[in-house]
């Protein structure tokens, strides 16, 4: 009966076995899956969107030849069609019912734009004749081809997706294949060792003689079956049962309960994603940093314009004139590319795009929020705003960096102040004091930039016997970056500009200067007055209104722009 018991296994397990070898082999798929396209280059750029990208699933790898330079990036579908605008492009789609893909010409005017660089891209490879770079249409990337921007695109390319198979099932049938020839071997080897014990002659006693029987009555048979047939029956029922309860068991995995019910998800909103990932940023505060230790290294304003505009390039741009005039004055605090302490993109698909970082270089003075813009999809990040963060300031809580922040419009009227309004408010509670209207709603007590400059213009006034001081706080720039926080409210970074006009009320009698205006202005006074502006790059938390929480000033960097001469 053993015997019969092992054969049976070592069948069952035989047929477990090949059914796990057959699906890593002749019913395996195919280790990847391969689409190809060659034709006669004409347009400049080359576009694969990201559904030719999802044929097959997995990270596609994109090889490209060509007889010239080659350049690949990926990025977002819709960055690459703003990149590409109106120039001619060639679109690379899939046939219906075909594995072959078909290259589409898409007319236009315009090129020689050099793709090299762009802030767009999330990655990017340049070789000479054949260059490979792998995409994820699940971020929601697409892939860009060029040459140089102003030659021919390459006109042979190649998508591979590898095809990850799963083992699971093929290693499940194996190991139950392996556990039943074990107790097949088991079996047959007790077997053997009863044999051995049953071996030698035996030989047939006669049996005594016996009385007759007597029959009382049917009694019901209590013990077991014996004989071949009955064997045949617990030799049959093993491997039957085993077969069934694996059957069973690949059933319960595969297909639902009749009472299964679908669980309830909450709707889905669709929003923009960021405009870059760390990676990107990264690489564009790397390269800003750069530049602007160029330009401080030579004190050269031109070096900076690449990479800085606005607010920042005026304010490093006027000390450089101030270095120039006097050679003991020390450089300007060095904008830090990393680390990155903390980074809000914004959450668009339009432009112009905005980013606000915080950088914290062991050495600077103290953590300094870089606000960055970019003006349209072909442009480049540039730095609008350096704003050293106050001591103890505290940024709200806002969306993570993955999610990125909705832009918030300069004019803005659910906030407790409108953005782009934000210099007067504050500079007339400046001049006036925190007592007038409207200063309740800005945390003043801890604001020392407040103090400084409302105490620094009262000694100003004071000391004036012989002259007049009149005092403007106005919006530098309409460039108003303003994102929004996790509570409703926004961080908004601005300039403000500050006016000093300083006249003489007696004849006879000159105003003086001194520090830094005395340099600017290459005099020690002027007898017809003064009039200099001073840049302050600011940033707010703006609460929403309706929030018990106050407007809050967050950091702030002063410079002198200009003095003149009445």
């Amino acid at each position: 009966m053993r015997l019969l018991i092992a054969i049976g296994l070592f069948l069952l397990s035989l047929a477990f076995l090949l059914v796990g070898i057959a699906q890593r082999t002749v019913w395996a798929p195919p280790a990847s899956y391969k689409m190809a396209v060659n034709y006669e280059a004409a347009n400049p750029f080359v576009v694969i969107p990201k559904a030719t990208l999802e044929l097959y699933p997995g990270e596609p790898t994109v090889s490209v030849e060509g007889p010239r330079g080659v350049f690949l990036a990926t990025a977002r579908e819709n960055d690459i069609v703003a990149w590409v605008g109106a120039s001619p492009h060639t679109l690379i789609t899939s046939q219906e019912d075909s594995d072959k893909l078909e290259a589409t010409s898409m007319p236009g005017a315009g090129s020689g734009y050099s793709p090299v660089g762009s802030d767009l891209w999330r990655s990017s490879t340049s070789e000479q004749k054949s260059a490979k770079l792998k995409v994820s249409p699940v971020n929601g990337e697409a892939m860009f081809v060029a040459s140089d921007g102003a030659s021919a695109a390459p006109g042979s390319i190649t998508l591979v997706w590898p095809n990850k198979f799963d083992l699971s099932t093929s290693n499940l049938l194996l190991g139950i294949g392996f556990g039943l020839l074990v107790i097949a071997l088991i079996l047959n080897l007790i077997h053997y060792q009863s044999m051995r014990k049953r071996r030698g002659p035996r030989r047939r006693v006669p049996k005594a003689p016996q009385g007759p029987k007597l029959r009382i009555g049917k009694q019901p048979r209590m013990a077991p079956p014996r004989g071949r047939r009955a064997a045949r029956k617990v030799i049959f029922a093993l491997p039957a049962s085993a077969l069934v309860l694996a059957m069973a068991t690949g059933c319960a995995q595969m297909t639902p309960g009749p009472n299964a019910t679908p669980t309830p998800t909450a709707t889905a909103v669709i929003s923009d994603p960021p405009v870059v990932t760390a990676a990107q940023l990264q690489r564009i505060l790397g390269e800003v940093a750069k530049v602007a230790k160029d330009g401080d290294a030579k004190s050269k304003g031109a070096l900076l314009s690449s990479r800085l505009a606005g607010p920042a390039l005026q304010q490093r741009t006027a000390y450089y004139t101030l270095r120039k005039l006097d050679k003991k004055l020390k450089a300007l605090p060095a904008i830090a590319g990393k680390p990155i302490t903390f980074s809000l993109p914004a959450a668009s698909s339009l432009w112009p795009r905005a980013i606000m970082a915080v950088t914290d270089e062991e050495g600077t003075p103290s953590p300094q929020m870089l606000v960055l813009v970019q003006e349209t999809p072909r442009s480049q990040y540039q730095l609008w705003y350096n704003i050293r963060l106050m001591q103890g300031a505290s940024i709200p809580l806002v969306p993570v960096a993955d999610i990125g922040a909705i832009p918030v419009a300069a004019d803005a009227q659910f906030l407790k102040a409108v953005p782009s309004e934000l210099p007067s408010i504050y500079g007339s509670i400046i001049d006036n004091g925190a007592g007038i209207a409207g200063a309740e709603r800005f945390a003043l007590t801890n604001d020392e930039f407040f103090k400084q400059i409302s105490q620094s213009q009262d000694a100003q006034v004071a000391a004036l016997k012989n002259g007049k001081i009149t005092f403007t706080h106005a919006l530098g720039s309409p460039k108003v970056v303003s994102l929004a926080t996790a509570d409703g409210g926004a961080l908004v970074a601005l300039s403000m500009i500050d006016g000093y006009t300083i006249r003489p009320t007696k004849r006879g009698s000159a105003i003086t200067v001194t520090g830094l205006e005395k340099t600017l202005l290459g005099a020690s006074g002027s007898p017809t007055g003064v009039v200099s502006k001073y840049s302050d790059m600011l940033l707010f938390y703006v609460p929403q209104t309706g929030s018990d929480d106050r407007i809050r000033l967050l950091g702030v960097t002063q410079g002198l722009l200009s003095i003149r001469s009445r």
